[in-house]
């Protein structure tokens, strides 16, 4: 799920509060129902925000995962830190009975001290286990403690604590569905589903329906973004919001979605400076909306229509594990259109392309899958998205990009979905029993592609992109849910690009396949 490289999580040691209290918050000035957590984009890497655990209470960064549901935090003893084997605050140098010879730099990344919490309690229900495809993992127990939020108390949260952490991320802040956790599938295992971080606020009276807001806002700017629980603020995005039912990538497991999943209608691109436009695919797909992912997934061949789109020499290279090319101009003006039936979605080329970094090429950064698409930052952040996790439904418009971040509750969502002002949209969900349409253009529909404002688009710097794929994971093309571990990682080579130093994971595919198919949620 994530990469492991150092140089994402340095800022996190100076980074900001990334927490806001102010009134749109329950308790604050009477606008009880919401709670805002603002977001901090790191390194270009992803979205963290913090929580406040233990008493006292102790800072923590955590990864703002919507296309996952625990809740996780690292323990400060991890024996995986190279400065707890150097210091010998470790007491285990081993993990499973092997030495532990390899060891990840902790440094500037918050970690959690369970001894020095009055409040902090270990709930002897099984295992915390998290494996992942690079054979990274994270492995420990289930705890709870005091935990606040934005000024919010979260009373009873259980979360993980990873006193085994193989790879360089604090922790997680999991906003998916209960049905998505990680308690079954491997020994130990609770077994149990429990209610994660979006349901404990509801529980706890701080909001009113399990749906939030995601505004990450300009990727190139410093204004940060937001998670606006139980309500939306209009501000943010421009045109109208459409309400579309979400998708459901496992019919033939469960009978209501299980992933924060929307129907694509259709996908092109177009060239305004030369005139050109290109439907690439007019086929309906279930895609992800996934905050945890810093770029995308596509299937195979609309991938190699892309590349080619910008670059009619691009290649596909096997080491690499995507397909690269002579750098663009800074000034392409080309951009993907995403269609949604009622509304479109316009992502500049300039995000998508890694730039050299001891190579002569770029990189576009759209990994190849069999079938399935994974919308990551770099989608999201081009669209304002309110996930709806009680009544399965998720509404988008175009993302307004603003110098502040923050929402402010201006509309409260409904405890039956219902958001003032939102439109229903007509289209129709995915569903595998449909036919596919594979003709027509999407540039013959009547829906404004614009992006959100007309400034340059700056490409990413050399610095920035190391390890920039860090967060890939997604499903393979069978619609089963065990097919649920990644592909996504990236081909070995010899030489130490951007590219190869990237170490892509998924959750375990057997926590997956129980978890979704066996809970009644």
């Amino acid at each position: 799920m994530f990469n492991v490289l150092t140089i994402i999580f340095l800022s996190l040691a100076c980074a900001f509060p990334l927490v806001k209290k102010d009134g749109s918050n329950n308790g604050g000035d009477g606008n009880s129902g919401t709670l805002m957590l603002s977001l901090k984009h790191v390194s270009d890497e992803f979205y963290s925000t913090t929580l406040e655990i233990g008493s006292p209470a102790q800072k923590l960064d955590l990864v703002v995962d919507s296309g996952s549901a625990d809740t996780w935090v690292m323990a400060s003893t991890n024996p995986f830190c190279s400065s707890n084997a150097k210091s010998g605050a470790s007491k285990n140098y081993t993990y499973n009975g092997k030495a532990i010879t390899e060891t990840i730099d902790c440094q500037g990344l918050t970690a959690l001290d369970v001894n020095s919490s009055s409040q902090f309690r270990d709930l002897n229900v099984g295992r915390f286990y998290i494996n992942y495809t690079d054979g990274s993992f994270d492995d420990g127990y289930w705890a709870t403690d005091e935990v606040s939020a934005a000024g919010a108390h979260i009373s009873g949260l259980q979360f993980g604590v990873a006193q085994y952490a193989s790879e360089e991320i604090p922790g997680i802040l999991g906003l998916g569905f209960p049905r998505r956790e990680s308690v079954r599938g491997y020994p130990g295992a609770p077994n149990k589903f429990y209610d994660n971080f979006p349901q404990m606020l509801k529980k706890d009276g701080i909001i009113d329906v399990v749906a939030y807001s995601m505004y990450l806002n300009d990727p190139n700017g410093s204004g940060g973004g937001s998670v606006l629980f139980g309500g939306v603020d209009p501000s943010k995005y421009s045109g109208d919001l459409y309400t579309f039912p979400m998708a459901n990538q496992y019919p033939n497991i469960v009978s209501k979605p299980a992933t924060l999943a929307v129907t694509l209608q259709g996908f092109g691109a177009q060239k305004k400076s030369e005139g050109r436009q290109e439907t690439f695919d007019t086929n309906n797909y279930a895609v992800l909306l996934d905050s945890g992912t810093s770029l995308m997934g596509a299937p195979e061949e609309v991938v190699s229509k892309m590349a080619h789109f910008i670059n009619k020499n691009a290649r596909f290279s096997e080491d690499d594990g995507i397909y690269v090319m002579d750098c663009p101009p800074k000034d392409d003006d080309t951009e993907f259109v995403f269609d949604f039936g009622d509304l479109q979605i316009a992502v500049p080329v300039s995000t998508l392309i890694l730039p050299p970094s001891g190579e002569s090429y770029c990189g576009l950064g759209v990994l190849p899958k069999d079938g399935t698409w994974t919308l990551g930052d770099v989608f999201l952040s081009y669209a304002y998205l309110v996930f709806d996790l009680d009544n399965y439904k998720v509404s988008m418009a175009k993302a307004k990009f603003s110098g502040d971040g923050d929402q402010s509750p201006q509309i409260k969502i409904q405890t039956d979905g219902t958001i003032p002002g939102a439109k229903s949209a007509s289209a129709k969900p995915w569903s595998s029993s449909e036919p596919s349409t594979v003709s027509g253009s999407i540039f013959t529909k009547s829906s404004n592609v614009s992006l959100p404002h007309s400034s340059n688009y700056t490409f990413c710097s050399d610095s920035t992109a190391t390890g920039i794929l860090k967060a890939t994971k997604g499903t393979n093309s069978s619609q089963s849910i065990s097919s649920t571990s990644s592909n996504f990682s990236i081909g070995s080579s010899s030489r130490n690009s951007i590219y190869t130093q990237t170490l892509t994971k998924s959750a375990h595919a057997t926590t997956m396949v129980t978890s979704i198919a066996c809970n009644t949620h």
